[in-house]
């Protein structure tokens, strides 16, 4: 743990690798790639897509660092198998991608220039994105400038990888859903600084929009919600101690999507029965993949 009190390495272009992960990429992920491929000395694309490799639809003539897990062994693991590789090939920092991420054209120099101008101080630096949709404003007040705050999503995450690495990297047992929230707050604990930039520089969607999106704005999969319930629980219970505002709202948003999708949503009795499952593995740690019945 020896390198969590040093002074971060510095971030530059030439020691910054992506790592995007995908699980059925659609048409557009090829060019997503290549747009990727230009501003990053190197890119390592997980595929979490079960069965054969997609690899060939999407790479073309690119030198993508192509890992294809034949399963879907969940979005952790494969973040984590992506930034090992980059560390092993000497990379200092990565950027995390969700696949269907689209990013501003000076995406990697803006989020470098924001870290060197917040004191060179966040092992983990995010930034501000839209709905793409010209719906949603800005996730965060816009400016170009990082100020420090207790999470950001994974995507569009600017992360030290010697300090992933010390810290003990992703947790594979969160599966997907609370990860980028976990890792924040595993680091705030041992006083290291979390930060996000102002400007926004992708466009990003956490969930497929409701008709009631300014009440709750995205619908998720049964599977997912037992996911965001469980991993939810899992980190209220951890930080609650370290971070009690943080689990107090974390709390109120859970109840929240409860009560929204009990009122507003389709499926609703499945997503009940996922939701209440999720709070019963949390407080009792089942952790891993969901239960079958769930995840069909």
């Amino acid at each position: 743990m020896g390198r969590l009190t040093n002074p971060l390495p510095g971030a530059e272009v030439t020691n910054t690798a992506a790592v995007i992960v995908s699980y059925y990429p659609d048409e557009e992920f090829g060019e997503r790639l290549t747009g990727l491929r230009k501003q990053f000395a190197a890119v390592y694309w997980v595929d979490n897509t079960p069965g054969a490799a997609v690899g060939s639809k999407h790479l073309g003539n690119s030198d993508v660092n192509y890992i294809s897990l034949g399963i879907n062994a969940g979005l952790s693991t494969a973040l984590n198998m992506g930034c090992t590789a980059a560390l092993k090939d000497g990379f200092e920092w990565v950027v995390t991608f969700d696949q269907d991420s689209d990013i501003a054209a000076d995406f990697l120099g803006q989020q470098i220039a924001a870290w060197r101008e917040s004191g060179s101080s966040a092992f983990i630096l995010g930034c501000n994105y839209s709905a793409g949709d010209n719906v949603r404003k800005p996730r965060f007040r816009e400016g170009d400038y990082a100020v420090v705050c207790k999470t950001v999503i994974t995507s569009g995450c600017l992360m030290c990888l010697p300090v992933w690495d010390d810290l003990g990297r992703f947790r594979d047992d969160y599966f997907i859903d609370g990860i980028d929230h976990e890792i924040c707050l595993r680091g705030r604990s041992k006083g290291l600084v979390v930060a996000r930039h102002g400007r926004v520089l992708m466009k990003h969607r956490i969930g497929a929009r409701s008709a009631n999106y300014r009440i709750f704005p995205y619908l998720h999969t049964p599977v997912r919600k037992y996911y965001s319930m469980r991993n939810g629980i899992q980190n209220i219970r951890q930080y609650a101690t370290s971070e009690p505002l943080w689990a107090i709202r974390k709390s109120a948003t859970l109840a929240w999507e409860i009560v929204v999708a009990l009122l507003f949503e389709p499926d609703r009795r499945e997503k009940m029965r996922a939701m209440f499952r999720g709070l019963r593995d949390g407080f009792t740690s089942r952790m891993g993949a969901a239960p079958d019945h769930l995840a069909s």
